[in-house]
């Protein structure tokens, strides 16, 4: 019998623990308060967390008064997030890119990709970004955090391309609203460095 290929979130799977108790150390206001300044205005806009992981971030989110939508193809990170983050404000589902066939055709004013396209496998990136587009409102934001550096032999990962991805974005009529420099990682590993990409619906 043929072993099933490793899936990116395999390692969250099994190693869900190890992955819940490092990110839930760190704080949305800080690891992301580039992105502040483009949530919506509106308390009660809605708001789409791909790749939730813990729940951290979905419930930094649910917090400030949106309607959250968490999705994670990791059932055990899944299973974490809502237990640990119980809040309203929150619907949680168990799905992944690029197609997100549980999601209805919702618009959204902001989506949140935390530490997600390294996992995405170059091949789909194109249609990830299309299905991300297709779900925003128009004006809305997509903040993208990229990470930069050697691959973690843990988990399945590709390298990324901030040029890469402003390319596919302007064919999916998304333009970039703002592009940091590379940041420390918060976890320290030295090896690794951060970049953070804001796009518009146009």
């Amino acid at each position: 019998m043929k072993t099933p290929p490793l899936q990116p979130w395999s390692a969250y799977d099994e190693e869900s623990e190890k992955y819940t108790k490092a990110y839930s150390k760190l704080y949305f206001s800080k690891i992301h308060r580039k992105f502040i300044e483009f949530l919506p205005r509106s308390p009660h806009s809605k708001v789409l967390d791909i790749g939730c992981g813990s729940g951290r971030d979905a419930l930094s989110l649910a917090r400030r008064g949106y309607k959250v939508t968490a999705i994670d193809p990791s059932t055990e990170m899944l299973r974490y997030a809502e237990t640990h983050n119980n809040n309203s404000n929150i619907i949680w589902m168990n799905d992944s890119l690029p197609t997100l066939e549980k999601l209805k055709e919702n618009k959204y004013a902001f989506i949140l990709l935390s530490a997600v396209w390294m996992h995405i496998p170059p091949h789909q990136r194109k249609d990830s970004l299309r299905r991300i587009s297709s779900l925003l409102e128009e004006g809305g934001y997509a903040a993208i955090t990229l990470r930069i550096g050697p691959p973690d032999p843990e988990r399945v990962m590709y390298t990324v391309s901030t040029n890469e991805l402003l390319e596919i974005a302007r064919s999916n009529s998304l333009s970039p609203a703002y592009r940091s420099r590379p940041n420390k990682d918060s976890l320290k590993r030295e090896t690794v460095k951060w970049e953070k990409i804001v796009l518009q619906r146009n």
